[in-house]
């Protein structure tokens, strides 16, 4: 462990400028101007799979957004973990709310981040999150550590509804096969108290019609 952890140390600031390029693209499903971003977004996904040691790396074509998937399968008796993230992010707008562009990436220290932060559209939710697991793979793959078989599926449609996810896993439930599923696009209750989301209901649509007199009674 030790030696991963300093894997992670000597390449924090690579990291954290490979990170800053990922954000610096307006990867935005919701607007069909930004199409060439988010398509240049999972290509870029996809070279950071490759680079961090993945196997079977694709920019898997569906009826929207592509999805990048690629695997580390060491030994089929070990336990399979399936990572999954979203690599679109959702629009802007105000703009005027922000302080500073949002697609230009930058580090600040506030109260709530007294040993600073990165604020960029997608920087939480969720290309900062899914970054960390394919950096954290790299660190294992580089110092000869990785425990399990990973996998990994990023996603382009999260934002707009992953209409196209549900499709692509009931035609790849074989390749998908896994013994557990890791997201980190949940809640963190606060930097003190580490949170772990252990199940998660998806949403349901509801519309309600009523009608009613057309005086007051």
């Amino acid at each position: 462990m030790q030696e991963t952890l300093n894997y992670i140390n000597e390449n924090k600031q690579r990291y954290v400028d490979e990170l800053f390029e990922l954000l610096k693209i307006a990867s935005i499903s919701a607007d069909p101007a930004y199409k060439d971003e988010v398509l240049k977004c999972a290509d870029e996904v996809a070279k950071h799979l490759k680079n961090a040691g993945a196997d079977h790396v694709e920019v898997c074509p569906t009826e929207g957004y592509p999805i990048v998937y690629g695997e580390k399968i060491l030994d089929k008796n070990l336990p399979t973990v399936l990572v999954y993230g979203h690599y679109d992010v959702q629009p802007p707008d105000p703009l005027e709310l922000w302080t500073k562009p949002p697609f230009e990436p930058y580090i600040e220290k506030t109260p709530l981040h007294p040993e600073g932060a990165i604020f960029a559209r997608g920087a939480a939710d969720d290309k900062g999150q899914f970054f960390m697991h394919v950096k954290a793979f790299e660190a294992m793959m580089k110092t000869n550590t990785l425990p399990c078989n990973v996998k990994f599926i990023l996603e382009g449609e999260e934002e707009v509804g992953s209409k196209s996810l549900e499709g692509f896993v009931k035609q790849n439930t074989e390749k998908l096969a896994c013994d557990t599923i890791l997201i980190s696009d949940t809640h963190i209750y606060s930097n003190e108290q580490p949170t772990v989301t252990t199940g998660l209901r998806g949403l349901s649509y509801v519309e309600v019609e009523v009608e009613g007199p057309n005086r007051d009674l």
